[in-house]
């Protein structure tokens, strides 16, 4: 196993992946399980969330972005095959969005 992450992360340095690596806030619903006393609801409101990813998809509607990636050998060359822990955000609840740099430094 060693040997095959030796050559992936070799593969990475002159390939770095195409998707941007994104921190994200977002707005979500809040929901209570339990009865709750009229006043306590009053004071409910809705939670910022923060989720880390590549984004894969942009459109008018949502964002997708995934946190894992698996490889693939494929012609003597890799590829990034899947993605996992992928989620879609709907744009409208996007508060804020910053790019994370992508900086590999493989020994």
């Amino acid at each position: 196993m060693r040997k095959f992450l030796k050559k992936i992360l070799l593969w990475l340095k002159k390939n770095p992946p195409k998707y941007k690596l994104l921190l994200v806030f977002w707005e979500d619903a809040n929901a209570s399980l339990t009865w709750e006393e009229i006043p306590v609801i009053e004071k409910l409101h809705p939670s910022i969330c923060m989720s880390v990813g590549y984004l894969i998809n942009k459109t008018d509607d949502s964002f997708v972005l995934t946190s894992d990636f698996s490889f693939d050998e494929k012609n003597a060359d890799f590829v990034i095959s899947e993605g996992g822990n992928t989620m879609v955000i709907p744009t409208k609840n996007i508060l804020k969005i910053e790019e994370l740099p992508l900086k590999y430094k493989f020994k």
